[in-house]
């Protein structure tokens, strides 16, 4: 640009002295002065440039030096959680990390929000299960308040294999709320009538939730799984028998195109990969399914189908198939019960949420936490349009009754199993076409096969007769409040 002979040098520059009638001095003077100020400007061009990037390596150092804190932090052997002075105080957290499989080769792992009150039986299974097929790798655990058994040597015992547990307690995340039930400091009385509990469960189900989503947000976690102990995420294999898509309903054309892209291998679920070592993650990291990358839907619902407690085979054969013989399948919902409702008739959804986009809203419920930022438009799911899809398992009575206040009892047991038009699911937990491997068969692959025993039936075993002893004591009268008056429903 122009520059007049009023500008002026820049500090603790020097000029040579020179005739001011003199054109030429006077023309070479503006030039040197031109060229000090743009010499001095770039400078502090580059100065500023390098001050920037200083100071966005610092932002990112702080960044990685705040997650490796977090994944190092609070490390702990099993011996450690053998000590009862252990366990965390009221408000406190305890996390329990260790080493163990290597994911180096995984494009990411999921995180999961779960509470728990007495489904210890169920937990093993759940955590292995999980660990194969997403996986899953970091994981917040809600203990109820109300619970009679200790879910914590489990959870240690995996974490043992490279998972990162949080055990909440004492309701440590708990946010008052205006109704008496919504306070933290509600008391159960033996007049504490049976709404007032499904309704704080329920709140508490909310608080726990958000608390648990804020929370792997700032620890840069993404897609996060939020369903109960005795559900499953499932690939959604497709079925010959499962019919037209639910959106098409009497509609031939529609149906015939939907078949038309399933036998020409163009719709996403004939992309789903049947080897034994398929995972969610992988699946997502293909970005064969549109709905894993669209920015304003973090949070995706899925269809949830109900599997009834009748097993799939009376000569236990078809539950074997596929299975260690060292492994009883019989001790396993996912092998043991394949008669579910139609893939037409579905409960209300589950979702799993990339949290790494949660912006810190209080959630509606379980089944659509994030009201619009979820995918379709209520909680009932077009399943036929889904990669994955939740399979909820009633399972034995022995592993759905809980010991002292249960909401939910052996008449809802009773209920729940008497679902019409059942059919056999063909499609999981097999991923090969041949039918010779299971998600057990990667898991034992993964940790070993001693391992995976201890961690899955073993723990069970000894889970189950844990809940006999914790029954019969109560049985016993070893209960603090009358649960037989808190378990009598409304005009009953």
């Amino acid at each position: 640009g122009k520059h007049t002979t009023m500008a002026m040098d820049p500090p603790g520059s020097t000029t040579t002295t020179t005739h001011i009638n003199n054109p030429s001095n006077s023309s070479s003077r503006r030039r040197n002065r031109c060229n000090k100020w743009e010499n001095y400007l770039f400078v502090a061009m580059l100065l500023q440039s390098v001050a920037l990037i200083v100071l966005f390596e610092k932002v990112q150092g702080n960044a990685r030096a705040k997650k490796l804190k977090h994944e190092q932090e609070f490390q702990a052997t099993n011996n450690d959680h053998d000590n009862t002075n252990d366990d965390p105080k009221d408000g406190q957290t305890k996390t329990i990390i260790t080493g163990g499989v290597e994911d180096q080769q995984l494009p990411f792992t999921f995180s999961a929000c779960l509470m728990i009150k007495d489904n210890n039986i169920l937990l093993p299974e759940w955590l292995a299960y999980h660990y194969t097929v997403l996986p899953l790798r970091r994981l917040i655990v809600g203990v109820d308040p109300l619970s009679h058994t200790d879910p914590k040597p489990i959870l240690n015992a995996y974490g043992s294999i490279g998972m990162n547990i949080s055990v909440w307690t004492n309701d440590s995340y708990w946010v008052d709320g205006r109704e008496a039930h919504e306070k933290k400091d509600f008391q159960i009385t033996n007049e504490t009538d049976h709404e007032a509990l499904r309704y704080r469960y329920k709140y508490r189900q909310k608080v726990f939730y958000k608390s648990c989503l804020q929370h792997l947000h700032d620890e840069m976690r993404t897609w996060t799984l939020l369903v109960d102990t005795d559900e499953y995420l499932a690939f959604n294999y497709y079925d010959e028998q499962e019919g037209p898509p639910t959106w098409c309903k009497k509609n031939v054309t529609c149906a015939k195109d939907y078949l038309k892209s399933i036998e020409d291998g163009t719709h996403l679920r004939t992309k789903l990969d049947r080897s034994p070592a398929a995972t969610v993650a992988e699946h997502i990291d293909k970005h064969v399914d549109e709905q894993f990358d669209n920015v304003d839907k973090p949070c995706i619902i899925f269809g949830r189908y109900l599997f009834v407690s009748k097993d799939s085979s009376s000569s236990g054969r078809e539950i074997q198939r596929g299975v260690d013989p060292d492994f009883n399948a019989t001790l396993f919902h996912t092998f043991r019960y394949r008669h579910r409702s139609s893939l037409s008739s579905f409960q209300l959804g589950k979702p799993i949420v990339d949290v790494s986009r949660y912006d810190g809203r209080d959630l509606n419920n379980i089944h659509r936490p994030l009201g619009g930022m979820c995918t379709g438009g209520n909680a009932y799911v077009h399943n036929a349009a889904m990669s994955f899809r939740v399979h909820h398992y009633i399972g034995s009575w022995e592993t759905f009754r809980q010991p002292g206040f249960d909401a939910r009892g052996k008449d809802m047991f009773d209920k729940r199993n008497n679902v019409r038009d059942l059919v056999v699911d063909n499609t999981t937990p097999r991923y090969s076409p041949s039918g010779d491997s299971t998600w057990l068969t990667q898991f034992a692959k993964l940790v070993g096969k001693e391992k995976a025993l201890e961690l899955t039936q073993k723990m069970r075993i000894r889970e189950e007769l844990e809940m006999d002893e914790v029954i019969t004591e109560m049985g016993k009268g070893a209960q603090l409040h009358d649960w037989d008056k808190l378990n009598k429903k409304p005009g009953k």
